[in-house]
This record gives C-alpha cells, structure tokens and sequence, in this order.
C-alpha cells in the first residue's frame, strides 16, 4: 500500500508553535502536541536529554538558565545589541568566533541556530511518528519584517535537520492566503499581525487566487512578551517590602504577568498573590502600560497604507493575526481607525498555520489541475544597499521592489593605484549605514593599479522568491567574478572567485 505523503505548513511563533497539512482537500491544524494544536516555545535542557513544548513548561519556574523562551526573539541578534538594549534575560549568553548568540546550558554551549534545530526536530519526530512516512515538503512562515540574516539562520536550521523546506512565507501573507482561499475574500486586505514577540502590517490586493502584496511594514521587537514584560514590573512595584529585583525572579514575574494578561481580556479586574502579597491588576491600568506600543503600530500600518497608495477607506477586510489581537485595547484602537468591524472568521492564532498548509500543499502538488492555484506577488520588506564614502547608505534593492529582482550598479575606485575594494553590505531605510543591520563585509583584492575611476566594479544584487539575498562582482577588466556567500553572520572573507 502506497504510503500517504505528508506536506505540512510551520507557524514557527515566538511563544508558540503550530503545524497544518491538508487531508481529504480540507486544511487541518494537526492536535498532536499533547493533545493540542499547539506547543510552547519552549526548550529545557536537562544534563542528559532536551524538554521541548508543553513538558518544558513547567522548568519556567524550577530551572530558569536552562529554559529558554522566546528564542526567534534573538534571531539575527548580535552580543553588543543584546546588551545595547539592556533586556533582562537570566540565561548565560556569550559570542562565539563567528559573532553568534551562545547559551550556557546544562549540555554545553548551544548557539541559536542549535536551539531552533531543536525545535524544527522536535516537530518532525513528531508528525512523521504520527503518520508513519517521511515529511515531503514545508513551508515556515516568518515575519514579514525579517532582515536577510533572520531568514537565512531558519533555512540553516531546516537544511541541518534535514526538513525539505519548499519556502519561507511571511506570515501576513499567510493569513491572507487562508482567507482569499478557504473564505473565498477579495479586495484589498489589511493583515495587522501582532504575536508574543513580532509585529507585521501587510496590505494585499486579492483577486482569483492571486495575492499581491502592495505593502509590508513592521518591528521584528515588539509583541505580547513587551506587554508582560511592562505588566511583571507594574506587578512588582505594587508589591510591599519587595526583595531586590533578580533575573530570576523577573522572569517567574513574567510567567504571572502573562497569565494576568490573558484573563485581563475577558475581565475588568484580576488579582493575584506575589511574594505573600495580594496585588491587583485592572484593565484601566493594563491599557495605560501598552498604550505607547499599540500607537506605534498604529503608526507603523499608516505608513503601510501611504507605501500601498492605498486610502485606509479602501480596504475591504481586516484581518487580525496572533494572540495579542484578543486584547480588547487593541481590536478596539483598531476599529476606531478604520471605522469598520475586523473579519474573525478565522481563529487568530491558527489563520497563519491555515495559510502556510495551504501554499505548502499547492507548491508540492502544483501540477496538479484539481488544487487551487496560488499566485503569490511578494515584494522587498526592506531595502539593502552598500556604504559608500561618509557612511551614506547607497540602496540597490528599495523596498516594496517586486521580487525576485536584480539590480546591477557600476562603482569605480576613488584614487589612483587603488588595488583593493572593500564592500559593506547592509539592509535598512535609513540614509546612514550606522543605523541600518549590517550584513556582510567583504574585501576584492588585486586589482591592477589604474588611475582613480578607470577600475570598473559591476555589482549585482539578486533577491529570489524566498525574499534571500545574493550577491555577485566583477572587475569588468579582468573578468575576475566574485559570488559572496550571504550567511547567517558576516565574514570578512568567503568569496568564490570564478573566471
């Protein structure tokens, strides 16, 4: 008997995961992680064995260094931006020689990459034992504002496990591929997108089963785990005769924040007991904390629609993704902008699980005639370009450029006798490179000496469907061509040379 072949979408979220496949021509969310349809991000690790999901759950208290959360938070993050913002964390993190994040854990070392191949196995183990074959083919969403680095580190983590990944998809797209699908919506949509530790606005135009992206906008920081972050310290500075505040202790004050946080959307009122004291939390006063972040998404979707050159009366339907849009404060900000009720047709914390099956299955069975077709119009998220003279931020690529997309630029040397280029890559939308990610360095050696300008440098910039960066250069004189290796950190060397 032929073995069922399995295609599965990844809701990779930073508090918790979810996978989707189609059975029988229906999208499902699989209930197989303790009986549920989700899992906690979580990871503890224990001397002799890792802990992932639910059952790492309960070490958020007992062991606190060796249970790590929210890990897509420090995705792309590098050691002097963790310590920049200051962020309580009570694990012990270093750098290693590549400049990844380390976590000191009771099994040794383990960058983030390592960590999210935990996960990624986890999810395979645990959908191929449930179905008894192999995984074909996945899709893992990723905030739409994920930079080049963030993206790449989670197809590394994928390809090292071994799980075929078909494409990374951003999760408002997504969301809007569930509804244009199964809901059968058209127009121009509005996914506000909100989860524990990303924010993303996208705004689409649906028609036929084509999804045109127009617009994306967001900040890969700010979700969920900032309001139970701000909420922990309102909590602790209620308490009467409070200890010194720890790493430790913060972090069992965010487990009881979140929980406050979750009932605070259906009461007016919670209290709860902490350090022998009794505290009270209201809604009045929970809004009043989260109130500066839900104005900065505000802001962040009213430069979406002025980059869409769409009028917010024009849009159709509004889609709200991720479990924080179940805050009252929130559902209402956004009603009062658009004047129009949101569409929950679909549960908000599954939406973007429904999406990312569904293009899963129609990418690996795209021949066949009886499947829905899918024709996804993505674009740039944001733009990347090189530094020139004075830390002037020269964009190749701009963002909202449809992808996939090349851009070739000549560039000449500055001086006379100058054997050496040196090119800085970075993403951002800033005019000075100092405030934009850096992405990679490197140099083009052995250049023959010529006077200032008559060296020409032709370089291309490519972005391919997944939204993934690459990069070639050639010296027009000698032929000589450089493929750089976009990783997951950047090298000052790594350069293919062909002729």
């Amino acid at each position: 008997m032929k073995k069922k072949k399995i295609i599965i979408g990844i809701d990779f979220g930073t508090t918790c995961c979810l996978v989707s496949t189609v059975i029988n021509n229906k999208i499902i969310v699989l209930d197989i992680f303790n009986k549920k349809k989700f899992f906690p991000t979580i990871v503890h690790f224990k001397k002799n064995n890792t802990i992932i999901g639910w059952k790492a759950q309960k070490f958020l208290r007992k062991d606190v260094k060796n249970t790590i959360t929210s890990i897509k938070r420090f995705i792309g993050v590098s050691y002097s931006e963790l310590k920049k913002k200051k962020i309580n964390v009570p694990y012990k993190i270093s750098t290693n020689e590549n400049k990844e994040l380390v976590f000191h854990t009771n099994i040794g070392k383990i960058t983030v990459s390592g960590i999210i191949q935990k996960i990624f196995t986890y999810i395979k183990n645990k959908i191929e034992k449930n179905f008894q074959t192999s995984i074909c083919g996945a899709i893992i969403t990723v905030p739409a504002y994920f930079n080049n680095i963030q993206k790449k580190t989670i197809r590394k983590s994928a390809k090292l496990i071994n799980l075929k990944l078909l494409r990374l998809l951003n999760e408002p797209t997504a969301a809007a591929i569930a509804y244009g699908l199964e809901k059968q919506r058209k127009g121009f949509i509005c996914v506000y997108d909100i989860g524990g530790g990303t924010f993303d606005v996208s705004i689409l135009k649906i028609s036929e089963g084509i999804f045109e992206v127009l617009a994306t906008n967001g900040d890969c920081h700010l979700g969920g785990d900032d309001f139970d972050r701000l909420l922990a310290s309102f909590l602790y500075s209620k308490i009467k005769n409070k200890p010194k505040i720890t790493d430790i202790l913060f972090k069992k004050l965010l487990v009881i924040a979140e929980k406050v946080k979750i009932q605070l959307s259906k009461k007016s009122s919670v209290t709860v007991e902490l350090l022998h004291s009794k505290i009270n939390c209201s809604v009045l006063e929970f809004n009043v904390l989260i109130d500066p972040y839900i104005k900065k998404t505000l802001n962040i979707l009213k430069q979406a629609l002025q980059d869409a050159s769409v009028k917010k009366s024009n849009i159709k339907d509004i889609i709200l993704v991720g479990g924080s849009t179940y805050i009252p404060l929130i559902r209402k900000k956004i009603h009062n902008f658009f004047k129009k009720k949101t569409l929950q047709l679909l549960n908000p914390v599954e939406v973007v699980a429904h999406g990312a099956g569904l293009q899963a299955n129609f990418l690996y069975h795209k021949k066949n005639k009886n499947i829905q077709s899918i024709l996804l119009l993505d674009i740039v998220s944001i733009s990347i370009g090189i530094e020139l003279l004075g830390g002037i931020m020269e964009k190749m690529i701009v963002k909202g450029s449809k992808i996939p997309t090349e851009v070739v630029k000549i560039f000449t040397t500055f001086k006379d006798n100058q054997t050496g280029f040196c090119i800085n890559i970075f993403q951002g939308e800033s005019k000075y490179v100092k405030n934009c990610k850096l992405l990679k360095k490197f140099k083009i050696k052995k250049l023959p000496p010529k006077k200032a300008g008559e060296i020409k440098i032709v370089i291309a910039f490519r972005i391919d469907a997944d939204n993934l960066l690459s990069v070639t250069t050639q010296e027009q004189t000698s032929k000589i061509r450089h493929r750089i290796q976009m990783d997951t950190i950047y090298h000052n060397k790594n350069i293919n040379k062909k002729k």
